[in-house]
């Protein structure tokens, strides 16, 4: 699933430039699809990335289209489209964990002598 992300990202990328009318309708199926499972992953967390994806598969739904008719306008939308799948793609990648150096309490507990002991 996380490559797909990345497809889906380089392919609106490449939906900024000029191409027939059947790279378009592709281009709204593979968002689409990929909106829904990050809105399926994302649906108990109720965060930022599930009303983003369902605003995204509203717009790219392939069933009932939005049509814009401005080309400026779909370039800012796929361009802001294949940030946010990349930045999805980013959080998804586990951080790594740095190790901290075990450290050895070294601290001398002082202890009461004394020099005269009562014997009984």
């Amino acid at each position: 699933m996380k490559y797909l992300i990345i497809i889906a990202a380089i392919l609106c990328f490449i939906g900024i430039f000029e191409w027939p009318y059947g790279y378009y309708i592709f281009l709204r199926i593979l968002v689409s699809f990929m909106a829904l499972i990050i809105i399926i992953n994302e649906f108990r967390t109720r965060s930022f990335w599930l009303i983003a994806f369902i605003l995204i598969l509203i717009i790219f739904n392939p069933v009932f289209p939005v049509y814009l008719y401005l080309k400026p306008l779909w370039i800012i939308i796929d361009y802001i489209v294949g940030l946010l799948f990349l930045y999805y793609f980013y959080t998804l990648i586990p951080k790594k964990k740095t190790k901290v150096p075990e450290t050895i309490n070294t601290k001398h507990k002082e202890i009461s002598k004394t020099r005269d002991r009562i014997i009984k």
